[in-house]
């Protein structure tokens, strides 16, 4: 076990409480736009009602309220799952557990990582695996302790950002 292994062996990441504002406030941008754009379509077929304009109108208003009602279904759904989650870094291996559940990442399936930063803050962490699926780390208080120590404990020359 390399020395950051050992120092972060106890150390949990759990979701930052900012994140669930910032969960919230996405749905509303979304709603918001989805507003907007029926508005636009209805305000089109005041202007010419036709049959095509009055199809556009109910098609583009069910696709808006299904996907709005899918965003808040999984919205309401992490936001009833992050306070029983969390994150340990162990033995060569990344945990995630989510109440009883746990699952694992081998650290040597990581075939680099990535560091997405904006305006010089580190917005989230991308793990790529060798398989090029990637695992995206989000959300999590003191993302930047998380992403040093996921540096440590994977060989030098992983880092793509």
């Amino acid at each position: 076990m390399t020395s950051a292994m050992a120092e972060a062996a106890g150390e949990r990441f759990i979701i930052a409480p900012e994140e669930k504002r910032r969960r919230w406030i996405r749905a509303g941008w979304g709603l918001l736009f989805s507003t907007a754009i029926i508005a636009i379509v209805a305000l089109d077929h005041a202007r010419d009602p036709q049959p095509s304009t009055r199809a556009l109108l109910w098609s583009v208003t069910l696709v808006l309220t299904v996907a709005n009602l899918g965003n808040l279904f999984f919205l309401l759904r992490y936001l009833r799952r992050i306070p029983h989650h969390h994150l340990e870094l162990v033995r060569g291996s990344l945990r995630f557990v989510t109440a009883g559940d746990s699952s694992e990442l081998d650290l040597g399936q990581v075939a680099a990582i990535r560091l997405f930063r904006r305006w010089g803050r580190l917005q989230h962490i991308q793990l790529v695996l060798r398989n090029n699926r990637g695992i995206r780390l989000e959300g999590y208080r003191d993302l930047p302790r998380l992403a040093e120590l996921l540096q440590r404990a994977l060989p030098s020359g992983k880092l793509l950002s």
